[in-house]
């Protein structure tokens, strides 16, 4: 009691000791996905017809029904969308059924790569759709493919970046059928400027300089131009098709 009151002995502390509390965790987000080239489409075309144009002597049915039709050909990654609308009431077509072929890199058409196209062999007949086809001189079926639009009417594709070959620029041809209808054939194209700066690195380098722009290539039309935009190493690319449907 004496040591208590001459205040000889040990207080008790007037500040709480320090207390620790864990950081919270930091928290991550999912990445955002990978740009689509769906996002295009609304600015990618009207509703007028698309400009029909000949299939070319490269047409047969690969029935190959399939996204990505790369089959591991090299090029720059090229990732397409297209939405089939009705031309009178621009309205999207579910069920319609759109192939895709074009060339390589090396401007090379798989089916062909033994013989020019359309010569030696069968010398052809027709498809199911009617349609005049060649007659495929080797198996390959590598760039060629097919796909069955949604309710929004929309495919998309995984290709390459088509190169070029004598008297054509590069370009993409297309099919859309309808109820066993062909309904378009056309072919679609690429900016010029983006066309110079593809080709200029490998693989396309290594096929030379190419003898024919959009403005000298015979099939080329302003409204059959893909609407393009840049993903890192990949191009992205979209267009509206507007097709008869009576």
């Amino acid at each position: 009691m004496l040591a208590a009151c001459s205040g000889g002995g040990e207080r008790p502390s007037s500040q709480a000791s320090p207390s620790t509390t864990s950081a919270p965790a930091p928290t991550t987000s999912p990445p955002p996905p990978a740009p689509s080239p769906a996002d295009l489409l609304d600015g990618a075309g009207t509703c007028v017809l698309t400009p029909e144009t000949i299939a070319g002597p490269t047409w047969f049915d690969a029935h190959a029904v399939r996204r990505d039709v790369r089959d591991g050909r090299p090029g720059t990654p090229l990732a397409l969308a297209f939405r089939v609308v009705a031309a009178d009431a621009c309205t999207p077509l579910p069920g319609a059924v759109v192939d895709l072929w074009q060339a390589d890199a090396g401007g090379v058409y798989s089916g062909f790569a033994g013989a020019a196209p359309g010569q030696g062999g069968d010398p052809g007949g027709t498809d199911e759709y009617g349609d005049r086809q060649a007659a495929a001189t080797d198996p390959d079926r590598f760039l060629r493919g097919t796909q069955v639009t949604g309710a929004d009417g929309v495919v998309l594709f995984d290709s390459v970046y088509p190169g070029w070959y004598p008297t054509r620029t590069p370009h993409l041809h297309l099919k859309v059928h309808l109820d066993e209808r062909t309904v378009l054939t056309t072919q679609l194209f690429f900016d010029d400027a983006v066309n110079d700066t593809v080709l200029a690195a490998g693989p396309y380098a290594a096929h030379g300089d190419r003898d024919t722009r959009n403005d000298t290539d015979a099939f080329f039309s302003a409204s059959a131009q893909l609407r393009l935009a840049p993903d890192a190493e990949r191009w992205l690319a979209a267009l509206t098709l507007a097709v008869p449907v009576s």
